[in-house]
Parts: structure tokens; sequence; C-alpha cells
């Protein structure tokens, strides 16, 4: 599995478009099976972090960093609604951590 941080910097006139995008978005990747879930939370009054579980870095990869067809479409849509859109961590998630032995 696979974990990733994207930050969104809104234009405050595209609130309401933006989580509209973001949320159609969600639901068709984890439609996909692609995306496990997704949760937005609120850094400021008009930036989000979303953080996101994959079923793995390659769909992750394929969906958000090189998008085709209507996962570059929601991608477009998002972005137009955003000053910045910025992926801030990319990170493999440890099922079975080892111990820590000192």
């Amino acid at each position: 599995m696979f974990a990733s941080l994207i930050q969104y910097r809104l234009n405050p006139i595209f609130k309401a478009d933006f989580f509209r995008y973001w949320k159609e978005h969600r639901q068709y990747l984890m439609d996909l099976k692609v995306l496990e879930y997704a949760v937005l939370h609120r850094e400021t009054p008009i930036a989000y972090l979303s953080y996101a579980h994959w079923s793995d870095r390659k769909e992750f990869e394929n969906h958000i960093i090189d998008p085709q067809g209507p996962t570059w479409t929601f991608q477009q849509k998002i972005e137009e609604c955003c000053n910045d859109v910025r992926v801030l961590h990319r990170m493999d998630i440890i099922k079975d951590s080892p111990l820590y032995e000192s």
C-alpha cells in the first residue's frame, strides 16, 4: 500500500467548485479500486491537505503524477480552482513495523 499527502492552495472564488471536483475525483478513483480512501483536511481558510491511501505507488503515479483520460480531466478541473498544488509526501505504508531494539 501507498499513501500521499497533497496540498491545495485555493483561489477563494472557486472554493465550492474545488470541493465538488475533489469529491467526484475521489469517488472515480475509488470506483476504479486504485484509491482506498482519501480525507481532506483544512490547513488554513484557503489551503487544504488531502491524505490518501492508494493500492500501490504505481497507481498513485498513473493517476496523480501522469494522469490520462478522465483522470487528467479531473486533475485539470481541480488545478483550475487552485493557485498552487503540491505533492508534499509520497510514502510506502509499512504493514509490520520492525521492533526497535536499543
